[in-house]
């Protein structure tokens, strides 16, 4: 390992800059699990320039995740500084939540804020995979390229660049264990690398010790190219909600199939969830100490329930949320917050 010179440690502490020749693993760095511990959860307030007129319903159902999720742990919200004072005249009141403004762009804290990561110490660090706006798909997405780094720097957290593009949701992670999409991850509109050189990119950024490949998430989708967390999500070291329906015509029945063949294969235990019309369900946010789930639902019985009841064996609280806004524009609870270890 290449000795670093005292006074370049020294200013790395001062500014929190990362040392380039050192990988967060490397450093005893790993990403915790969602459903451990939290010392908060991070949001992006929508900004009016991203919606316009959808803008008013974002952040109706935007303001009711912050309120049910600030009952059991503190709510870092990062806005756009000229948008201030409407986030302050929505959320400036409730208990537990925090407003920082500032240059934070793009209201998917999933993809955009830091991925933070932990070491042994306890010490918090950023993640800093680039972000390009799901392969360049909007006019403008340079202008948000710089929303991980702003949030750290805001929160004191050094960050450890890497060239590889991923956001959040394009990988759930339990106990050392990732699980990626490639029609999202290894996409051509994110990368032209090599799957080993990113398995390799992954582990050594995320601490982790094995990457499992799904061939794709759920489709049609035109924006994440299929983020695994639509598809699945990890409740347990060992055990990982699946997506599946019974529908053969459906594209995703097939794809949900092939999921479960790999899953079980790699030894994870699956507990299967209906797959319904208007709303994921699965993208639901685990919330600190893993007894909380808060889950999106579209407010039609016949398609909340039946995956209502399967979340609610599992979890101590359910607390359900009309996200039918965020649905629409093409995510949900998950994709909304980002948990800060604690």
């Amino acid at each position: 390992m290449k000795l670093v010179p005292a006074f370049l440690i020294m200013f790395s502490c001062i500014y929190g800059i990362a040392m380039a020749d050192e990988s967060p693993k490397s450093l005893g760095y790993t990403f915790p699990n969602e459903w451990a511990p939290h010392r908060g959860t991070m949001m992006i307030f929508p900004a009016t320039h991203s919606y316009g007129r959808k803008t008013k319903a974002l952040r109706e159902e935007f303001v009711n995740i912050a309120k049910a999720i600030a009952q059991n742990e503190p709510v870092e919200i990062f806005c756009l500084a000229k948008e201030e004072a409407q986030c302050i005249s929505l959320l400036g009141k409730i208990p537990n939540v925090t407003i920082h403004p500032g240059n934070y762009r793009i209201d998917w804290a999933r993809d955009n804020a830091p991925m933070v990561i932990r070491n042994s110490q306890g010490k918090l660090a950023s993640a800093g995979f680039r972000f390009n706006g799901w392969g360049k798909k909007y006019q403008g997405w340079k202008d948000d390229v710089g929303t991980r780094d702003n949030i750290s720097k805001a929160m004191g957290w050094p960050v450890f660049h890497s060239d590889f593009v991923l956001e959040g949701g394009a990988i759930e992670i339990s106990e050392g264990t990732g699980i990626v999409t490639e029609s999202c991850v290894l996409n051509k509109n994110r990368t032209n690398w090599p799957k080993k050189k990113v398995e390799e990119e992954l582990k050594s950024m995320l601490g982790l010790s094995r990457i499992i490949w799904i061939k794709s998430g759920l489709m049609p989708d035109k924006t994440t190219d299929g983020h695994v967390d639509g598809l699945l999500k990890f409740i347990r070291k060992d055990t990982v909600l699946l997506h599946t329906t019974d529908l053969k015509t459906d594209i995703n029945y097939r794809i949900c199939q092939e999921a479960k063949r790999v899953l079980l294969a790699n030894g994870i235990k699956v507990i299967e969830l209906p797959l319904m019309d208007d709303i994921v369900h699965m993208n639901f946010y685990i919330g600190s100490g893993g007894q909380i789930a808060y889950v999106p639902i579209c407010g039609d019985p016949e398609q909340d329930e039946p995956a209502l009841a399967v979340i609610r064996r599992l979890y101590k609280k359910v607390v359900p949320i009309k996200s039918n806004a965020i649905a629409r524009t093409g995510g949900g609870i998950h994709c909304y917050t980002q948990q800060i270890p604690r």
